[in-house]
């Protein structure tokens, strides 16, 4: 007795996959997506932190302007600058006091910078302009936040 098997044929059917080349155009497209993304992480956090440079630059000249301002006396005309610790860092201020054409006006103008640390100086930050003498006063009624002696209590 003879046993037969019976032979099957296998035939490999052509099934619907990715291609080698479409996986690499897919590749490419996924790197040039990520490094757009990451090119535009960058850019803003390179602008929060100028954004953030450029607001104590502006609160160091505040504080030298309102100094100026508060002043009993008068400002001498002239420049001064000087140097002052502020949010953990050293910043350099520049005060330049001119006369104006109006009699008994002042003319303050303070620029402020990060103090440089390798030497190298960049330009001004920040420049602010503000003015002092007997010309300049508050409307009647107003509560001058500079003149203390005005104030009336809470």
């Amino acid at each position: 007795m003879t046993r037969r098997y019976a032979v099957r044929q296998v035939r490999w059917t052509h099934s619907r996959g990715f291609t080698l080349v479409e996986v690499l155009v897919a590749l490419v497209i996924v790197a040039l997506g990520s490094a757009a993304v990451l090119s535009a992480l960058t850019t803003g956090a390179d602008s929060t932190a100028r954004l953030r440079e450029r607001s104590f630059a502006e609160w160091v000249a505040s504080n030298r302007l309102v100094e100026a301002r508060t002043s009993r006396e008068a400002p001498k005309p002239g420049s001064r600058e000087g140097e002052v610790e502020f949010a953990g860092s050293m910043w350099q201020w520049r005060e330049d006091i001119d006369r104006t054409p109006i009699k008994g006006m002042l003319q303050i103008k303070v620029s402020a910078r990060p103090k440089a640390t390798d030497g190298e100086r960049d330009g001004w930050l920040v420049t602010l302009i503000g003015f002092h003498g007997a010309s300049v006063a508050s409307p009647p009624g107003a509560d001058a936040v500079w003149d203390i002696a005005r104030r009336s209590p809470p």
